[in-house]
């Protein structure tokens, strides 16, 4: 599959490390290094710098202390609950996409094998800018087979990874689970959003999410979480512009921080403020 800015399933020579993965997983690897860097992901037994995920999100564990304390670079005057709210919306959504696109992308279910928390420097409109990210270290990843009674095939694993991480904030910052999934839902339709542009297929990364976020009795589920599509003229030019944006059901905190505001997206936002809010960062960016 080729698509010009998509998936490449092009022939890979295997190293001994990934002798055991499909070409379409190593493709897939190549993709996410291209399109998304700021969740990294490689391939191979972990290494010794890597911790398995029960490790690393353990108690008191060095890795989870470590994310929460990260979190004070993106707002002044946190708490703990609102550490917690933005390192598990931070966390899903680089879990989301690193799972995802092997979902997406190939029909492929890949499983975490470690996990490493890096330093990351990001171009920001052509500034260098300095943070951090988690590196993903896979299993080889498996056929996808689709769960029983309507469920998504990415589901459950998805679940499985983040429930324990759901446990340990909630216990150790005292964000509720039903806040978290909450959060860990919007994580997932947004990158979901963000990989089926990537590969030249918005609808079925939109629909693929509304199946898992729409269905009753999942964790995930939410009557709020959608897709709108918002449209504005380019002040420029004034040709029309149109994107699809993921509308949130969960909240961050983010407006309880000194200074802190409203996300875009927010679930708190008045829907018309929020439209408005939506046509004008679509007209700031020209329709991307």
């Amino acid at each position: 599959m080729d698509d010009g800015d998509g998936m490449r399933l092009n022939d890979h020579r295997p190293t001994a490390e990934t002798a055991a993965f499909a070409p379409q997983a190593l493709a897939v690897a190549d993709h996410l290094r291209a399109q998304f860097p700021e969740a990294a992901v490689s391939l191979g037994p972990a290494a010794s710098d890597f911790s398995a995920p029960g490790d690393f999100w353990a108690a008191g564990s060095a890795g989870l202390e470590a994310g929460l304390a990260y979190q004070d670079f993106f707002g002044v005057g946190m708490t703990d609950r609102i550490r917690a709210a933005h390192l598990i919306a931070f966390y899903s959504r680089q879990l989301s996409v690193v799972l995802g696109a092997f979902h997406l992308g190939a029909g492929l279910q890949a499983e975490v094998a470690g996990i490493r928390f890096e330093d990351w420097t990001r171009l920001h409109r052509g500034v260098e800018v300095a943070g951090k990210r988690y590196h993903f270290r896979l299993h080889p990843p498996a056929t996808e087979r689709q769960g029983g009674e309507g469920v998504s095939a990415f589901e459950p694993g998805f679940i499985a990874h983040l429930a324990p991480v759901v446990a340990v904030l909630k216990a150790r910052a005292g964000l509720s689970s039903g806040a978290q999934w909450r959060l860990a839902a919007d994580a997932l339709a947004g990158a979901f959003l963000e990989i089926g542009r990537a590969i030249g297929d918005e609808a079925r990364g939109m629909a693929e999410a509304l199946a898992i976020v729409k269905r009753p009795g999942s964790r995930l589920y939410s009557e709020e979480l959608c897709y709108e599509q918002i449209a504005a003229l380019d002040p420029a030019s004034g040709a029309q512009l149109s994107r699809q944006y993921r509308i949130r059901c969960g909240c961050c905190l983010y407006f309880k921080t000194e200074g802190g505001s409203f996300c875009d997206t927010c679930v708190l936002l008045e829907p018309e403020d929020r439209r408005a809010r939506l046509a004008a960062h679509l007209m700031q960016n020209g329709g991307t």
